[in-house]
C-alpha cells in the first residue's frame, strides 16, 4: 500500500470538460511575465494557472513523476505536460550552440531563440520533444549533461520565457508533471502530488529507463546526476502546502494511480468509469 499525508483538504470545484491533447509549441518571442502568462492576470476564470482540471505531479528526479503522470491524463482523458522536458530541449539547444554553463547571457539567447515542440498527447510515446525541428532522442536524457542542465534551470529569465509556452496546453485542463508545478506554474490546480523516493530506487528507475531507449548505462554517473540534480533543484522544489505527499517506495503504479483518481474525484474533476 503506497504511504501518502494531506497538509489539508482542498472544497470541491465544478466538474470541468477534457480538453484535446496536442502538441506544445513555443520560439521565438519576449520573456513571458509569470503574473500574466497565458494572457490572464493570475486568480481570474480565464488565467491558466487556476483550472478545476488542472493536476500537478511534483518530485525529485525519478521519483515516478512522468509514469503517474501518463498514466493519469491517460485515465481523465487530458494533455500530459512534462515541463522538464522544455528545459531539458534549451540543454540540448545549448549543446548543439557550443556553449557552457558559464555563457549565461548566451544561454538565455538561445533559450528564447530556439523552437520548442513537447508532445502532450498522453497515448503517443513515439516521440516527446523536438528542438529547432529535431527529435534528440536519447540526448534529451543524456546524464553527461545533468550540470548544464541544472544551469540551465535556474537562470529566472529562462523560467520566465518557458513558464507561458508550459501552460499554454493546460488552456482546458492537463496533468503537469516538474519540480515545481504545484507551487509555480499552475498555483491554482485541483489536485496537487508530490512524490517522493529513496535516491537508490530513483537511480534504478532512471537506469532502466535509459536502457530501454538504448543508451549506455553508467551507475556511478547516474548517482551523481541524481545528487547533483538534487541539490540543484533544492531552493525550487518543495511540496506545496495542500499537496498529497506519496511515497512511491512503498506500492505500485495501480495503487497509486488509483488513489490519484480517488484525490481527482474528491476535487471535481471528472473521471471516467474504469473497466475492472
Amino acid at each position: 500500500m503506497c504511504r501518502h499525508r494531506r497538509s489539508r483538504p482542498r472544497p470541491g470545484q465544478d466538474r470541468p470538460r477534457p480538453a484535446a491533447a496536442g502538441t506544445a509549441r513555443g520560439g521565438p518571442g519576449p520573456a513571458a511575465d509569470p503574473a500574466r502568462a497565458g494572457g490572464a492576470l493570475r486568480g481570474r476564470r480565464d488565467d491558466p494557472t487556476v483550472s478545476a482540471a488542472i493536476v500537478t505531479v511534483d518530485g525529485p528526479a525519478g521519483s515516478g513523476k512522468t509514469t503517474l503522470g501518463r498514466r493519469l491524463a491517460l485515465e481523465l482523458g487530458l494533455p500530459f505536460i512534462d515541463t522538464g522536458l522544455f528545459y531539458r530541449a534549451v540543454t540540448v539547444a545549448v549543446v548543439r550552440a557550443g556553449l557552457t554553463a558559464g555563457d549565461r547571457a548566451q544561454i538565455i539567447e538561445v533559450a528564447r531563440a530556439a523552437l520548442i515542440e513537447v508532445n502532450t498527447a498522453p497515448g503517443d510515446e513515439s516521440w516527446e520533444v523536438r528542438v529547432n525541428g529535431v527529435d534528440p532522442a536519447a540526448e534529451i536524457r543524456d546524464p553527461r549533461h545533468a550540470a548544464l542542465l541544472t544551469t540551465v534551470s535556474q537562470l529566472p529569465e529562462v523560467r520566465r520565457h518557458l513558464l507561458a509556452l508550459q501552460r499554454a496546453p493546460a488552456a482546458g485542463g492537463a496533468v503537469a508533471v516538474g519540480r515545481d508545478c504545484g507551487t509555480v506554474v499552475f498555483p491554482g490546480a485541483a489536485v496537487k502530488l508530490y512524490l517522493q523516493a529513496s535516491e537508490d530506487l530513483r537511480a534504478a528507475r532512471r537506469a532502466a529507463q535509459l536502457a530501454g531507449q538504448g543508451a549506455a548505462v553508467d551507475p556511478e554517473v547516474l548517482r551523481s546526476e541524481i545528487s547533483g540534480r538534487d541539490r540543484g533543484d533544492a531552493p525550487a522544489m518543495a511540496a506545496a502546502p495542500d499537496a498529497v505527499v506519496i511515497d512511491t517506495g512503498t506500492g505500485g503504479i495501480d495503487q497509486m494511480v488509483a488513489l490519484a483518481l480517488e484525490l481527482c474525484a474528491a476535487a471535481g474533476i471528472d473521471v471516467p468509469e474504469r473497466l475492472s
